[in-house]
């Protein structure tokens, strides 16, 4: 985040990165190194840009994309807590951009619940688990727009 802190965004890098087909799909949705990598964000450069200006638009991507997301979320309030975990969570240059296009949400780490903001990811894919072992529904239809309750993964034997 220092790193990023130290740069300016790059607005024309910035609506170009934003331009990602996948920035548009209707949530749920979900991605990874997959489509994200450094050949995708070479193809968007010109060689011009400083690397700390590029860091301050790859920051700004971020919170751009995490802010579409949670403004598409179907709240029942005009306000809303946000738990960051993870890296980001670690990130105050990415947490104060986020509180810039999240002006009406309330960011808190998870250490505020007394859960370890690092362990977030591996306690839902404990809870998915269990779910499945205990043959419960893990899904919220509201989110992943299933028609309803459904238990999820599978158990295979070796």
């Amino acid at each position: 985040g220092t790193w990023a802190a130290s740069g300016q965004i790059d607005q024309a890098l910035l609506a170009r990165l934003l331009q990602e087909p996948f920035f548009h799909q209707p949530p749920p949705r979900s991605t990874g190194r997959e489509l994200f990598h450094l050949a995708w964000l070479s193809d968007h450069l010109t060689g011009d840009e400083a690397p700390r200006d590029v860091q301050a638009t790859l920051a700004e991507l971020t919170a751009v994309s995490v802010a579409q997301g949670v403004t598409q979320l179907p709240l029942s309030q005009p306000s809303a807590t946000l738990l960051v975990g993870g890296g980001g969570a670690h990130n105050a240059y990415l947490m104060e951009r986020l509180a810039a296009h999240l002006p009406k949400v309330t960011l808190l780490s998870p250490a505020t619940l007394g859960w370890p903001e690092d362990w977030i990811e591996a306690g839902a894919f404990a809870w998915l688990a269990h779910q499945r072992l205990h043959g419960l529904p893990g899904n919220l239809s509201s989110v992943t727009g299933a028609s309803g309750p459904r238990v999820l993964g599978g158990i295979y034997a070796p």
